[in-house]
């Protein structure tokens, strides 16, 4: 495979443009206002096909085989593998466009959003909502008395306009399920989340350092095993060979129920590595889930300076985690490296309108 530099640069701005917040329609309308190209070499792009470069391992230098196979040589049918038989991944296959950590960060993301999904009805409010990259407190911001996300509306007094957030709950259902959320005006809300933000950051180099001993433990042996998954591996194998060793030894036996008790416990020991094995892949699932995230923000922090004195949706976007509204003067931001911060909202000054 060889790079194609004018559309590496694309596929690259594609993944920063991700990973700021954006969404995929925006991306797309961002492409076409450019004027850059496709791979069919047209000026229209889809959502679609947003999204399969956005999970294509084949930018970040891997290639995953037999994702599609052909169902019987009569038919020839294509058809896509999504469990049938098994897939093999070649990683470093070719140059990467696109850093690992680049890729697996937007893979995380892509994650995150679709958590976001509403996949219920409108008459059962989950906390849930599609996801929108227009405001960077959109999709992180929930009401904490009923889970639910805030949404930003805009209220027109004497004239005036005033952009505040609501708990949708209390939009969509009034106090049906929701009683005493808080209303927050948008300029407040966003100067307690860059306070919280600029505490986080006062010291990169303790922050980065806290980070890093964080993604560390993390990535520590799991506690209570001593064995690796090549042991455990080897382990079975040998199990293997001992029951089909004894089965070709029963098999010649007068009378096999003197085999069984043998046959039991190989077959027990078996089960244990193989639960074993797989608590160990479900740990290290949870890890990596933990490492990304903990890369991504050290990616945040070095692009930063020493504070943040204005508001920037792409930036802000890739600091939080979640900003939890508790009253109407205090709300809890979770940064993406799982810091926790409670922090006052000042309340606006109102006009007194004779």
């Amino acid at each position: 495979m060889v790079i194609e530099p004018e559309q590496a640069e694309t596929v690259k701005l594609i993944y920063e443009m991700y990973l700021s917040g954006k969404t995929l329609r925006s991306i797309k309308e961002s492409l076409e206002a450019r004027g850059l190209r496709n791979a069919a070499g047209t000026t229209e792009w889809t959502t679609s096909n947003l999204r399969t470069i956005l999970s294509d391992e084949k930018y970040c230098g891997d290639v995953l085989r037999q994702k599609t196979f052909i169902r019987d040589c009569i038919s020839k049918q294509v058809v896509k593998n999504t469990g049938q038989r098994p897939k093999y991944l070649i990683q470093n296959h070719h140059d990467a466009i696109i850093p690992r950590e680049q890729f697996d960060a937007v893979q995380f993301e892509m994650a995150r959003r679709r958590a976001q999904t509403d996949r219920s009805r409108k008459s059962v409010p989950t906390g849930a909502g599609k996801y929108s990259g227009k405001y960077a407190l959109s999709g992180l911001l929930f009401c904490g008395e009923c889970g639910t996300a805030y949404r930003r509306v805009v209220w027109t007094q004497h004239g005036e306009k005033r952009a505040v957030w609501r708990c949708t709950s209390r939009l969509d259902y009034g106090k049906k399920y929701c009683k005493d959320s808080p209303t927050l005006d948008e300029e407040p809300l966003q100067q307690a989340v860059l306070s919280a933000i600029n505490a986080s950051m006062s010291d990169h180099g303790a922050l980065k350092a806290q980070l890093t001993d964080a993604m560390e433990q993390e990535l520590a042996p799991i506690p209570g095993e001593s064995m690796s998954l090549g042991d455990i591996d080897r382990a079975i194998a040998e199990l293997g060979k001992q029951f089909d060793h004894l089965l070709l030894e029963a098999s010649g036996a007068g009378d096999a129920e003197e085999y069984a008790e043998r046959f039991r416990a190989i077959s027990t020991a078996m089960e244990e590595l193989k639960r074993r094995k797989a608590n160990i892949q479900n740990i290290w699932q949870e890890q990596e889930q933990v490492t990304r995230r903990v890369q991504a923000a050290v990616s945040v922090l070095d692009g930063l300076s020493a504070e943040l004195t204005q508001w920037d949706d792409n930036v802000v976007y890739q600091m939080l985690e979640k900003v939890t509204v508790l009253s109407r003067e205090t709300i809890r931001v979770t940064l993406r490296n799982g810091m926790e911060i409670e922090q006052t909202v000042e309340q606006p000054k109102r006009r007194k309108f004779v």
